[in-house]
């Protein structure tokens, strides 16, 4: 092989990334309930497991800098297209894990372990966790996002209100 033919494969090489690169917004904030007897559904809409070990959910309350609810341990994974839980202490369902006092806040956001924004909801219109408009508040229900957790970047059109899971 040449020297400008070599050149030329490695700089092809160069461009193409890992075959288990997956980027972070592959997982998404799918559902939210607040209160004690809350959770937060993150889903993995990706064809393969991330993992989500040192990722972190930061609460926004009031318009202010957004406080960290949880760290998610490390080791953590979400299989494809399945789900991982976040519940406050009150929980009554199943599937619980990762327990925190209470799902707090006026928004949710999901940062990956270099605290880069992943996903985030708000549903006031003041919440630094909004995604461009803010989500509709729907008390006493849950906000979630269509089965393949769709998103446009826009709270309001992105999440409806739905029941809580049980």
């Amino acid at each position: 092989m040449t020297k400008s033919g070599s050149l030329l494969l490695i700089l092809a090489l160069a461009g193409t990334p890992a075959p288990d690169t997956v980027r972070p917004s592959s997982v998404k904030i799918h559902e939210v309930l607040g209160g004690p007897a809350g959770y937060i559904d993150l889903h993995n809409t990706s064809a393969t497991t991330i993992d989500i070990g040192g990722w972190s959910v930061q609460a926004c309350t009031g318009g202010v800098m957004p406080a960290e609810l949880a760290t998610i341990p490390a080791g953590s994974e979400i299989p494809a297209g399945d789900h991982f839980f976040i519940t406050g202490q009150g929980f009554g369902g199943t599937v619980q894990q990762l327990v925190v006092e209470a799902i707090v806040g006026d928004g949710e956001m999901l940062l990956d372990r270099r605290g880069v924004r992943a996903d985030s909801i708000g549903w006031a219109p003041t919440s630094p966790c909004r995604e461009n408009q803010s989500a509709v508040a729907c008390p006493g229900f849950a906000q979630a996002r269509d089965a393949a957790s769709r998103d446009t970047d826009n709270n309001r059109a992105d999440f409806a209100c739905v029941r809580p899971i049980d």
